[in-house]
């Protein structure tokens, strides 16, 4: 089961709410999963989803608010991915539900809604919308992201001003006919997720989040390891090629003596980080030389070979 289906399942758990928030639960679903139908008989309403258990708490929901008797059916829909659609029709009552949760097409939606005028009914609305219309991704993977989307543009817009009310920075794009909300930075996930009530998402995604950034920290100094490694290893390389080069020529006695006491330190310690070589020098000479003293004169040691080079292919010129 995917992280969205947890979350889900999480959330479909409403008996702990109010009685209050069980309403503004079923305007978030209401407003995500209907549509209305004009008939011969008057209007109704399908509610469609593909989570079974959904249409399960519709039903006594709906059954104790207004006392209507509801039909269940399925269809499987043939197409690449099979999946099975539950529908619930609604006729009785049908006109009151619409005019109270305001489902007929292009009604304005409004914070001041009496379902919803609790801070806690507003947050139960999002969870209900969200289970409707709301996807996030696995913290474990590469993206963090949350999203609702629906063909209704008003409702987005309503929804991220819910959002925004709570100090939530969410974003709305449009995507094949759609608009969709959505959330990337992973503190506002986290966030979203306590607020819609998945208390158990928190900790999971808090979790997985540590995990991965302890991991990509863990990784990136790796990698700054290793890299300095490649580097002091190349150096070496370069420093040891150089004293080779001056001892070939008969130039390493007429190098200062500094020169000539870093250039027999490395050779000594062919592979030593300067942070090494500071160490060893007072096992060598009997005294210790300073990491900056001894870059200074491995520096000078390459320019007094580099120099060397030069002279002498002018000279052969």
């Amino acid at each position: 089961m995917s992280f969205a289906s947890e979350v889900k399942k999480e959330l479909l758990n409403i008996t702990s709410l109010d009685n209050c928030c069980k309403k503004a639960v079923l305007y978030g679903l209401l407003q995500g999963n209907s549509e209305i139908m004009i008939t011969s008989s008057g209007m109704k309403i399908i509610v469609k989803s593909t989570i079974l258990n959904v249409l399960k708490v519709m039903m006594p929901l709906l059954k104790e608010l207004y006392d209507v008797n509801i039909g269940m059916s399925y269809k499987d829909e043939v197409s690449l991915r099979k999946r099975r659609f539950y529908y619930l029709e609604i006729i009785d009552h049908a006109d009151e539900i619409i005019r109270e949760f305001k489902l007929m097409p292009f009604t304005h939606l409004s914070r001041s809604d009496d379902i919803i005028s609790n801070a806690c009914c507003k947050s139960a609305f999002l969870s209900g919308l969200f289970i409707a219309k709301g996807s996030i991704n696995d913290p474990r993977k590469n993206c963090y992201h949350f999203e609702i989307s629906s063909s209704k543009d008003n409702l987005i817009r309503f929804a991220a001003r819910l959002f925004k009310s709570k100090g939530i920075n969410v974003s709305i794009m449009e995507r094949r006919n759609q608009s969709v909300l959505y959330v990337k930075r992973s503190e506002d996930i986290s966030s979203c997720l306590a607020i819609i009530g998945a208390s158990s998402g928190v900790f999971y995604f808090e979790d997985q989040r540590i995990v991965r950034d302890v991991n990509n920290m863990a990784n990136r100094m790796t990698n700054c390891d290793i890299a300095n490694e490649i580097r002091c290893a190349k150096s070496c390389d370069e420093q040891l090629e150089a004293i080779e080069y001056i001892r070939s020529r008969g130039h390493f006695e007429k190098m200062p003596v500094r020169l000539q006491t870093i250039a027999l330190l490395r050779e000594e310690y062919p592979d030593s980080s300067l942070e090494e070589l500071s160490y060893y020098s007072d096992n060598l000479f009997g005294k210790k030389l300073s990491k900056s003293g001894i870059s200074h004169c491995m520096r000078a040691l390459m320019a007094y070979y580099h120099d060397l080079k030069r002279k002498e292919k002018n000279d052969g010129e």
